[in-house]
Formats: C-alpha cells, sequence, structure tokens
C-alpha cells in the first residue's frame, strides 16, 4: 500500500534535511523555507545559542503563530455564521410572516362572506320595506276610499233622513 509520500531534501540552517510528507514537492520546500528563515531571524537577535536551542525557540515561536492563526479563525468562522444565522432568523420570521398573511387573507376571505350575506340580507329587508310600503300605501288608499264612501252613505244618510223628514 502506498502512501504517496514526496520525499525532498531541504537546507535549513546550512544542514541538509530529507523530508516525507503528502504535499507536493514545492509545498514541503516552502515549509523548510520559512523555518530556515525564522531560525535565522532569531540566531541574528544576537543571542548565542546552540541548533538544538534555536529550534526549540524557533518551534515555540511557529507553535505560538499557529495558536494565534488558529484562534483568529475559530473567530472568523464564528463571524462566518453570523450571516448564516441571520438568514436562517429571517427565513424563519418570513415562514411566520407568509402564515400570518395566509391566516388574514382566510380571515379577509371570511369578511368578504359576511359582507355578501349582511349585503344579501340587507337587500331583502329592503325588499320587505319596499313590499311593506307600497302595502301601505294600498292600505291608506283603501282607508282614504272607504272615508270617501263612508262621507258620502252619510251625506245619503243624512239626505234620505231629511227626506223622510219632509215626505212624513
Amino acid at each position: 500500500m502506498q502512501d504517496n509520500k514526496n520525499r525532498v531534501t531541504v537546507e535549513i540552517m546550512g544542514q541538509q534535511y530529507t523530508m516525507l510528507g503528502q504535499g507536493s514537492e514545492e509545498y514541503l520546500h516552502s515549509i523548510a523555507l520559512y523555518v530556515d528563515k525564522k531560525m535565522k531571524e532569531l540566531s541574528k537577535k544576537g543571542c548565542t545559542m546552540n541548533n538544538t536551542m534555536l529550534a526549540v525557540l524557533t518551534a515555540l515561536n511557529i507553535a505560538d503563530e499557529f495558536f494565534g492563526l488558529k484562534q483568529d479563525l475559530e473567530i472568523a468562522q464564528k463571524q462566518a455564521a453570523k450571516p448564516g444565522k441571520e438568514l436562517e432568523d429571517a427565513r424563519y420570521r418570513l415562514r411566520k410572516a407568509g402564515e400570518e398573511a395566509a391566516r388574514l387573507k382566510a380571515e379577509i376571505e371570511n369578511l368578504k362572506q359576511q359582507l355578501a350575506n349582511s349585503q344579501e340580507e340587507a337587500s331583502n329587508i329592503y325588499s320587505e320595506w319596499l313590499k311593506a310600503q307600497k302595502e301601505s300605501k294600498e292600505a291608506m288608499d283603501n282607508i282614504e276610499r272607504i272615508e270617501e264612501q263612508k262621507i258620502d252613505l252619510e251625506l245619503q244618510i243624512e239626505a234620505m233622513k231629511g227626506y223622510n223628514k219632509t215626505s212624513g
């Protein structure tokens, strides 16, 4: 079983090392160049120490950089998650607004039906009122006619009484 590992020879602080890794040769060289650069920076600060001490101090500095970057990455990931959370919250609010809109639409339809029923009922009441008005007018006309007939009959009765008094 082959692991597809690359083997490269690199130079750090003037010494040759063989590196074995899964990254490309360019990647492995860039790592070695970075370590070499960091070790040279520390050695230029004027402290005299052997390569082992210099390597340990360089490793500590690189570990410090690594943990700082890791912390920065975690912060960035949390900040990157905020828009996703905000989007999720917005979608939830949108869904709730849609549900409320559907509820209000159903309520509007119900109110429209109630209005239509009320208008029909009002129309029926108006028709009954018109009918009652017509019947009332007819009744008034009948009463007026009957009153006229009554007056005529009373006049006829008076005339007959007068006729009976003169003829008798």
